[in-house]
């Protein structure tokens, strides 16, 4: 890493300090009482366009549409030495392939998951990848350089964040501002997070809330069997463990608010003003303990988690298949205009679908409900209006990713 673009990201940090000092002040302020949500069982919307644009099976990482087409990320082998990148059509044909080394150098990459993509401008995509650097994409020619690397050293509290390696966040971008979620680097132990927002060039950094979430029970039981001292530590293969220390919220930039899911098994949702900080904690009246779950989906994840599994840790860990006794109440948040869409965990097992809860923006007043599709391994990402929903599709004796994205537009209000 080059002497600029350390001092880049110094400075990006840099203006923190005075806000930062205020923390306890502004993110510790009363919240209002808790806002119930009524919701009306059988009241169905439908206000909504959905319609699937583009479908491929791929060993991918990511895709994300972009104005000329569909941007992937694939590697090449299991080594991780090398990652492809193709740019397809909207009817499925491939444009252009790029091979790109992995590594740190200014024209490398160690490509991250679909959290940590997102399209900044028509021609470009922002990636945060493994080893922390911001690269950008073009998204015609697929070249890619890098525009600085993230630090989480801030004046007055140290090393005290990190972008997210333990759970995982979404960054979401709109007019040269972002807001995502930091993880504390002692995350493991103590589950705490902060939503934090800044520019585009990583300056004029926010915090807007500290969070925190449960402790799973597969961390649990894994820390009881290494008390133990057991041959094999117990490592509960968890069909939801990616959504329990997930930092799922969506931002509602015409609003200025964004809106989170704090945990996952209770049917609630925060608001945080990103210009007051003001908190409003909502409970959704919904009967989430009736969720079922179906049997067959969770035992073609734990085939699914298995084959991904090193021997080498197979060998040293009791897996064991979890299945909780209701499925959670909320999955994921999105913002669309002026509605918020609220996926719950109420799931059609046979056809892959969730409920989604839909309120009018700003005041929260149930609209009704459609069904989504939904992914069997919990792999979705929104991309407004854009929705990607990634599926485990078996081939032979491997897996692939089946990647359907689906545009979703709000009707004329004279046609609903």
């Amino acid at each position: 890493m080059n002497a600029s673009i350390r001092s880049h990201a110094g400075r990006a940090f840099r203006a923190a300090g005075l806000i930062a000092a205020l923390l306890h002040v502004s993110c510790g302020r009363q919240n209002r009482p808790v806002r119930t949500l009524a919701v009306e069982a059988g009241k169905k919307f439908a206000g909504f366009q959905m319609k699937k644009i583009w479908s491929k099976d791929l060993y991918g990482r990511w895709c994300l549409p972009c104005p000329n087409g569909i941007v992937c990320s694939e590697l090449s082998d299991r080594s991780n030495r090398e990652y492809v990148f193709y740019l397809y059509d909207y009817a499925g044909n491939l444009v252009k392939q790029r091979k790109i080394p992995a590594g740190k150098g200014p024209n490398e990459i160690q490509a991250g998951n679909e959290d940590s993509v997102w399209l900044s401008s028509p021609k470009a995509i922002t990636i945060i990848d493994l080893d922390g650097y911001v690269k950008s994409m073009d998204t015609q020619s697929l070249d890619v350089s890098t525009t600085l690397k993230l630090s989480n050293v801030i004046p007055g509290y140290g090393g005290r964040f990190d972008e997210g390696r333990i759970s995982g966040t979404s960054w979401e971008e709109n007019e040269g501002h972002i807001i995502t979620t930091f993880e504390s680097t002692g995350f493991y132990e103590d589950l705490t997070y902060y939503l934090v927002s800044m520019s585009i060039d990583f300056r004029d950094f926010r915090i807007h809330a500290v969070e925190k979430k449960s402790r799973p029970i597969n961390w649990i039981r894994m820390e009881e069997s290494r008390r133990k001292g057991q041959g094999q530590l117990e490592d509960l293969v968890d069909y939801y463990g990616r959504w329990r220390t997930y930092r799922n919220f969506s931002a509602d930039w015409k609003r200025g608010v964004a809106y989170l899911i704090p945990d996952v098994e209770r049917p609630e949702i925060k608001s945080i003003n990103l210009q007051s900080n003001q908190k409003q904690k909502y409970s959704i009246d919904i009967e989430a303990t009736k969720f079922a779950i179906e049997r067959a989906e969770f035992d073609a994840f734990y085939e699914y988690a298995n084959s991904e599994t090193p021997e080498m840790l197979k060998q040293r860990t009791k897996r064991i298949l979890f299945i909780p006794p209701h499925a959670p109440a909320l999955m994921a948040t999105m913002v669309l205009n002026s509605h918020l869409l609220v996926i719950t965990g109420k799931r059609n097992w046979q056809k892959g679908e969730n409920e989604t809860l839909v309120f009018r923006l700003p005041d929260l007043q149930y609209e009704g409900s459609f069904d989504i599709p939904y992914s069997n391994c919990q792999k979705t990402k929104w991309s407004a209006p854009f929705y990607i929903n990634v599926n485990t599709v078996k081939k032979e004796e491997d897996y692939a990713w089946r990647y359907d994205i689906y545009r979703l537009t709000e009707r004329p209000s004279e046609d609903h």
